[in-house]
């Protein structure tokens, strides 16, 4: 019970205060395999929720989707209908990721994930601002790969800390990109190496599984349920980005109570 009522009150004061507390020990970003078993034991043991979470939302976005496709005659194999697979995507991630994030920072603290109407609560607090700086990452990494592709993937690599900044920083970060280029620095080749294997599985379902699917079902419902679903697996991504993001992340300042402010005087004391 006790435990419980701690948690609340951590909860409510991080929606009054506007940002997340990382009041908890974080792991450093040291080593690309550590980080990614550590990812694969967080997202398995986490995985009712991520569940939860994404399909609550994800579902009923691209059933809605789905049927606004077949009213407007849109073609399931067709490019506009790609397009707007692709749009859905950034509008739902943007309410989904930082409710995910919330959740499993309340796991991190040695609770549980926190409760699904209250992580959505916080995800529909950030779904503007990561709507909007998601666009931007989309803008400036599309941009990039019009020269070539390598300044594209660079592009993604200063930006990928983009969803846990709006979601921890929150009030407290308006410069959400300038911030992800700042932590990335000197670290992105590392970020690189840990992104990779998920680049590669999401290009796999990309380019197989979707345009298998597309080619040989006319089923709109089946098509708004498998990309539900593998949106539950992309959360895999929001897990290795968040774990970089703490190991990498400055540790917040220890809040100055009577006690503290005491032991500099001490210190000071004993010097002299």
């Amino acid at each position: 019970m006790r435990e419980r009522r701690a948690q609340g009150n951590t909860n409510t004061t991080d929606f009054s205060r506007g940002y997340l507390a990382v009041d908890f020990p974080t792991e450093p970003f040291h080593s690309v395999g550590g980080l990614l078993l550590r990812s694969v034991r967080v997202f398995l043991s986490n995985l009712g929720f991520l569940t939860a979470v994404t399909l609550v939302v994800f579902l009923p976005g691209k059933l809605l989707l789905q049927l606004a496709c077949w009213l407007g005659n849109v073609p399931i194999d067709g490019v506009l209908s790609a397009v707007l697979l692709d749009l859905s995507d950034l509008v739902l991630g943007a309410l989904v990721a930082p409710a995910v994030i919330y959740g499993l920072l309340g796991r991190f603290r040695g609770g549980s994930p926190a409760p699904l109407a209250e992580a959505l609560a916080w995800g529909r607090r950030q779904w503007a601002k990561s709507l909007w700086n998601r666009f931007k990452v989309e803008i400036t990494v599309m941009l990039w790969s019009a020269l070539l592709l390598v300044p594209g993937i660079v592009a993604m690599v200063k930006l990928a800390f983009t969803d846990p900044i709006v979601a921890i920083e929150a009030d407290r970060e308006r410069e959400v990109l300038g911030k992800s280029r700042a932590l990335t620095q000197g670290h992105r080749w590392r970020i690189f190496l840990a992104l990779l294997p998920l680049w590669a599985a999401e290009l796999v379902v990309t380019f197989l599984v979707f345009s298998a699917l597309q080619r040989h079902t006319d089923s709109r419902l089946l098509i708004a349920l498998v990309d539900s679903l593998f949106s539950v697996g992309g959360q895999w991504s929001t897990v290795i980005v968040l774990l970089m993001y703490l190991g990498l992340r400055a540790p917040e300042k220890e809040p100055l109570t009577p006690a503290n402010a005491q032991r500099p005087n001490k210190r000071l004391r004993r010097a002299a």
